[in-house]
């Protein structure tokens, strides 16, 4: 999905007004999902809402007035701003990254997922296969929003996930850092059976309908694909991660120094 498109993820909290959304930036950025902003609204406040946004690392997306007002109410004094809260808080990316070098060495990585079930769900599996976080992007990404965190059934709050507005440069920093960058593509030349996953690892995903953008996919060194029977399209996003997380431990409990005999690309 582009940018242009709208994207609007489904919450159920949401906060409008320029001045309340400005103290919402600075008293809880973590807690903040998305700002909108209707298009053609403009000021000097809205300037220093936007910046204010931008240094948190809070995604702005521009929409219609009609689609900000259905967010917000009708009646609704809004100002043609409104911030979409979100069911869990976030985590410092950089904080996710450190704690990854120390520890299991194990991310994952989502890009352009836009349904929260989808993301609930790999939340849970990351959480049971031990991840030490999940980094989302920004574009057209979905994020904790309550239905992320329902569908996660209470985990969202206890594996640390955080927002990454710049990506490609967070991959490149996790691949100089010793990490391999598995990006899950249905082309890929990789099955997920052959692939050396026992090291630091992050698994990267992307949307369900257009998959990873090119630019994350040239980052990553390994591109690993789930074989299916003839007639099945594709494996839900979710269950992709999840095959390949838990061929991940697989690995590190078989060969704990993260060493392998089998194939893949480095």
């Amino acid at each position: 999905m582009s940018p242009s498109r709208e994207f609007v993820p489904p919450v159920e909290d949401v906060l409008f007004g320029v001045h309340a959304v400005m103290e919402a930036i600075a008293a809880s950025p973590e807690r903040l999902e998305r700002i909108l902003i209707a298009r053609e609204t403009g000021g000097a406040r809205l300037g220093e809402l936007l910046r204010a946004a931008r240094a948190q690392g809070i995604p702005v997306t521009h929409v219609p007035r009609a689609v900000l007002a259905r967010k917000v109410g009708r009646s609704a004094v809004s100002q043609g701003v409104a911030a979409l809260r979100t069911g869990a808080a976030y985590a410092d990316p950089d904080n996710i990254v450190r704690a990854a070098l120390a520890g299991r060495g194990l991310l994952v990585v989502l890009d352009g997922v836009e349904d929260p079930r989808n993301l609930g769900a790999v939340l849970r599996s990351a959480a049971a296969a031990g991840a030490d976080g999940v980094l989302l992007g920004t574009e057209a990404t979905v994020g904790l929003t309550p239905a992320a965190v329902k569908t996660s059934a209470g985990v969202a709050a206890r594996i640390p996930v955080g927002r990454e507005p710049r990506l490609p440069r967070r991959l490149r920093a996790l691949r100089e850092a010793g990490f391999t960058l598995a990006a899950l593509d249905a082309r890929g030349d990789t099955p997920w059976d052959r692939a050396v996953l026992a090291g630091p690892l992050a698994i990267v995903a992307g949307g369900e309908q257009r998959g990873l953008r090119p630019g994350v996919v040239r980052v990553c060194n390994l591109r690993v694909a789930v074989p299916l029977e003839r007639g099945v399209e594709s494996l839900n996003l979710s269950v992709a991660v999840a095959v390949v997380l838990f061929e991940a431990v697989r690995q590190r409990r078989a060969f704990p120094t993260g060493s392998t005999n089998s194939g893949g690309r480095s």
